[in-house]
């Protein structure tokens, strides 16, 4: 047991120990690592985010099984439908009123934030359900649409910028923190299935751009600022909505608790896997 006790803080220390100077010591009572952003850190389940505080925030989602891998305090402020403004300084509104700005839970006493956010900035879905068609086997042709095409570089161009002060906003109230921001994608494959995902293979093709762009920007935006960008959709590949027991995210469809698009309880301990790799 001795022995046990000490690996894993040798491993905590490895992993959090990222300052030539040791870090002051955190206050008392505060965590040590907090969770920001949207509701794929929340977890949501499809009941979940009527309950106070209208966040969705569950014990499925990444944050606490980061928590639990590393053996640390943590405190999760991830809220289903938050945009950066909410991560940054927009008091969110949810059905049980407005939540508190995001980063109002860091201090100079935080040592680790994770951060999924940029999604609903984009409107992804809103970009790219065009390529999903009423029957599966056939092809919306979303690829030749250049109406679409020009929405989504307008939506990437204006993103990009959000992430950058987002990102820079965090390390200004938690100087002492290793940041981590968790890529996008990963809910569809190389080719679509019944229901989950009624998609062509050339359509599937085009949308795995799409989201490949999207990751370029978040992988820009933290390794510029010297913070750790965590790929999500290249382990995904394998796991996406179509693959049953196996799938990290549910698809358009949706059979279980989780929402359609959503990461499953499987996949958001997978993301916790990763982003544990990555420190």
């Amino acid at each position: 047991m001795v022995r046990i006790r000490l690996a894993l803080v040798a491993t905590l220390t490895i992993a959090l120990c990222w300052a030539i100077a040791p870090p002051a010591p955190a206050a008392p009572g505060a965590p040590e690592y907090v969770a920001l952003g949207d509701s794929r850190a929340a977890a949501p389940t499809r009941t979940s985010a009527r309950q106070p505080d209208g966040c969705g925030r569950t014990l499925d989602g990444y944050p606490a099984h980061v928590a639990s891998q590393l053996g640390v305090t943590y405190k999760s402020v991830a809220c289903v439908n938050a945009h950066t403004a909410d991560v940054t300084s927009n008091p969110q509104l949810t059905m049980f009123g407005p939540r508190p700005v995001q980063i109002n839970a860091l201090s100079s006493s935080t040592r680790l934030v994770t951060l999924s956010i940029g999604g609903n900035d984009l409107g992804w879905w809103s970009l790219v359900s065009s390529c999903f068609t009423r029957r599966f086997g056939q092809d919306a042709r979303c690829r030749h649409d250049r109406t679409m095409a020009r929405r989504i570089d307008a939506g990437l161009t204006a993103v990009a910028p959000r992430i950058a002060t987002t990102l820079d906003k965090i390390a200004s109230r938690a100087p002492s923190a290793r940041v981590v921001l968790v890529g996008h994608g990963g809910y569809y494959g190389r080719t679509g299935c019944p229901d989950e995902a009624n998609i062509s293979t050339a359509d599937a093709a085009y949308l795995r751009t799409f989201f490949d762009r999207f990751d370029a920007i978040l992988r820009t935006a933290a390794v510029t600022r010297s913070m750790t960008f965590v790929d999500v959709a290249t382990p995904a590949v394998g796991h996406d909505a179509c693959a049953g027991t196996a799938r990290w995210f549910e698809g358009n469809v949706s059979r279980s608790q989780t929402p359609p698009r959503h990461p499953t309880p499987l996949g958001s301990r997978a993301i916790a896997g990763l982003i544990v790799n990555a420190l």
